[in-house]
């Protein structure tokens, strides 16, 4: 799951929420419960590297995945 960042419309408060694509659609400020929209900034994708032992299928308790 990626992580999106939000800016409120109605209070202006701006956050980041780790979603699915299929969420993200129904988040909600944090702040004032009002309708946010999604800002296009940098992609925040975590996975495992070469070294990982996992083969990313299940990441949580591999020592090399980062």
């Amino acid at each position: 799951m990626p992580t999106y960042d939000f800016k409120c419309i109605e209070c202006g408060f701006m956050f980041s929420k780790f979603v699915s694509i299929k969420e993200r659609e129904n988040i909600r400020c944090p702040e004032c419960k009002g309708k946010v929209k999604q800002r296009f900034t940098s992609l925040n994708f975590i996975g495992c590297d070469s070294s990982c032992s996992c083969s990313g299928s299940n990441c949580n308790n591999c020592s090399g995945c980062h």
